[in-house]
């Protein structure tokens, strides 16, 4: 009952963006640092909060909106086909059953375990380096936990088998997973390695990084979501005949700089070569 009032609701307020798109969009965010930043010293300076206002600065003429909500809120949103964006998702092609994607905006260096430096010594010495991660999911008494609605690309099938210790519900899950690391209650998650820079620079933390033998993929790409709908068609190929731009954006590579941490220099020249890819640019038009 309550949710069929909620996603009414939603349809009503994005059916009512309908008749002005593309003039304006509607987002959804979630509190994921550093992906989106809603508070603290480093507000608005998450990637995807950058992302939102490359995007932007590349389209002055078309309104923004932004709604937060929970990672598996904007989920059910795309799935009901509420007319929505969601800027932090993984490019995989021009859609799946889920979203419309804009060709790839940035990339992520591959996923890998964290933990603390004790942890991960131990993890190394007893599974590999790089870790032999469906060995390590088989043992039990090692306690993986990361943010509910989290997908994680092609690790995801040994995830779906052995399900995490934990899948922290509710906002600020990303944070709250590297806290019980660092408080000993849980051992290890699976993310990139900007959140290990971010945690390690806004929580004096000391997590370490871990590769992962499962993982095939040497990059992962970032693209836009929006929904599998005419307007999330029309927003998509907005987006895309920007995109140069988008990409180039100074204060977007300063956001994606300042989390890769000691490596920025490194990471911006791994971002720009695969960003390069033929199979990431707009089609050349027909004569």
């Amino acid at each position: 009952m309550v949710r069929g009032i909620v996603i009414s609701m939603l349809l009503l307020l994005a059916g009512a963006s309908l008749a002005a798109a593309p003039s304006r969009i509607q987002w959804a965010i979630n509190d994921a640092p550093p992906f989106h930043i809603v508070a603290g010293p480093y507000q608005n300076k998450g990637i995807c909060d950058a992302l939102i206002a490359a995007v932007h600065r590349a389209l002055p003429g078309v309104e923004a909106s932004v709604w937060v909500m929970p990672q598996p809120r904007i989920a059910q949103a795309l799935g009901d086909q509420i007319n929505l964006c969601f800027p932090c998702m993984i490019f995989r092609g021009a859609h799946d059953q889920l979203a419309n994607f804009t060709l790839p905006t940035h990339i992520y260096e591959p996923y890998r375990l964290l933990s603390k430096p004790g942890m991960a010594l131990e993890l190394s010495s007893r599974f590999g380096s790089p870790v032999a991660f469906e060995r390590l999911l088989q043992q039990r008494q090692y306690r993986l936990g990361y943010p509910a609605g989290r997908r994680y690309a092609e690790l995801q099938p040994l995830l779906d088998q052995y399900p995490p210790f934990l899948a922290r519900p509710g906002t600020g899950g990303v944070i709250a997973i590297l806290q019980m690391i660092q408080a000993d209650r849980l051992d290890y998650t699976l993310d990139y390695p900007i959140v290990a820079n971010y945690f390690n620079r806004t929580q004096q933390g000391a997590l370490s990084s871990l590769p992962i033998l499962e993982q095939q993929q040497d990059h992962i790409p970032g693209a836009i979501g929006c929904a599998r709908s005419d307007w999330g068609q029309q927003v998509v190929q907005l987006i895309n005949g920007v995109m140069p731009q988008v990409r180039q954006d100074p204060e977007f590579i300063e956001v994606l700089n300042l989390w890769a941490g000691e490596q920025s220099e490194a990471y911006q020249q791994f971002n720009q070569r695969q960003l390069a890819r033929p199979e990431y640019q707009a089609p050349s038009p027909q004569p």
